[in-house]
């Protein structure tokens, strides 16, 4: 898949005031992701399925979780049509994540944990998302700049397993690449 394969899709939902990547931050994640050739990501907020599409575009395993089963299915019709292995859960980011970090032993870590969900909850998510990250992953952080995501920033920036590079395009987005185990 190339990225303008995604313009009338981009398109679409700007029009119908879905909360998407957009396509400046879209060819940024989707550049990053042809450079990277992630194998397994985990999306945290998948909307309509728009930046789950870009994660997914080079064939990786994508795991991707959103509260509103409405959106959902619009995701899975998106993600079918431009061919993206992806398994969906319906459920709260926060329990969800947390129950992947328990069972960590039993399945692969993560290249790559995208973070597109609510704002207030990045910080929340963190430290169970670094534990799912395969060391030499990323974490990016969608709005990295809105004040609600302003204490992840922070934490990120000095976090001792990380090293953040924030990306000044729009509202910003963090990423982190986890330099280290403990």
């Amino acid at each position: 898949m190339k990225f303008e394969d995604l313009l009338l899709l981009e398109q679409e939902s700007v029009a119908r005031g879905i909360p998407i990547v957009g396509a400046k931050k879209g060819k940024w994640l989707y550049d990053k992701i042809q450079a990277l050739q992630p194998e397994k990501i985990l999306e945290l907020g998948s909307a309509n399925g728009y930046s789950g599409c870009i994660l997914g575009s080079t064939g990786a395993e994508l795991l991707t979780i959103e509260l509103d089963p409405i959106i959902v299915q619009e995701a899975k019709k998106n993600y079918s049509f431009f061919q993206v292995k992806a398994k969906v859960i319906v459920g709260d980011a926060v329990l969800e994540v947390e129950k992947l970090a328990k069972d960590v032993r039993n399945h692969k870590q993560f290249d790559i944990i995208f973070i597109d969900f609510a704002k207030k909850k990045y910080f929340t998510v963190l430290e169970n998302c670094i534990s799912l990250l395969k060391t030499g992953g990323y974490i990016i952080a969608d709005n990295i700049m809105f004040l609600d995501v302003q204490e992840y920033r922070k934490r990120v920036q000095n976090h001792p397993q990380l090293q953040t590079e924030i990306i000044l395009i729009l509202d910003g987005l963090a990423c982190s690449q986890k330099v280290s185990s403990h």
